[in-house]
């Protein structure tokens, strides 16, 4: 799979019913039906970095330091019947080799989905458990934070 630039005709790949933030963002199933969708800004500034899947999602890199080589991973996908395995390797390809990072990382929220074993797959490893981090079906959720190193 391949990552391109964000254009302004992919404006809609950037609007979906996911957490917002997640590193792997899946559609929620339960999500009520007025619930507003999660819109992603386009990049404004040299600290994000964002791609698109043309038709499938985006690949977004939040507070990317420049110096230190590290960010923070968002994926949206569209459908929750594609695979996200392709497009999360692809956005670590990304990182390490075009944006030059060591360290890609990220939020993830168990209580809507379970994304361990593609994560792992991907080489990234659970570092923390931040308790009660999210408002999610009507109780507080922890998150963890994932990350992956270039090797």
């Amino acid at each position: 799979m391949r990552l391109r630039g964000f254009r302004e005709a992919d404006r809609t790949l950037l609007t979906g019913h996911w957490l917002p933030g997640e590193l792997l963002g899946l559609p929620v199933a339960d999500r009520p039906p007025l619930a507003e969708p999660v819109t992603v800004e386009p990049p404004v500034d040299d600290t994000t970095e964002l791609c698109v899947a043309p038709g499938l999602g985006f690949v977004r890199f939040t507070g990317v330091d420049w110096i230190h080589r590290h960010a923070r991973l968002e994926i949206g996908l569209r459908d929750t019947a594609e695979d996200p395995k392709p497009l999360l390797e692809a956005a670590v390809r990304h990182g390490f080799a075009v944006l030059g990072l060591h360290r890609i990382h990220g939020w993830v929220t168990p209580a809507a989905h379970t994304v361990d074993p593609v994560l792992e797959s991907c080489g990234f490893h659970r570092e923390a458990t931040v308790p009660q981090a999210l408002w999610f079906a009507g109780r507080p959720v922890d998150r963890h934070v994932w990350s992956v190193l270039d090797a």
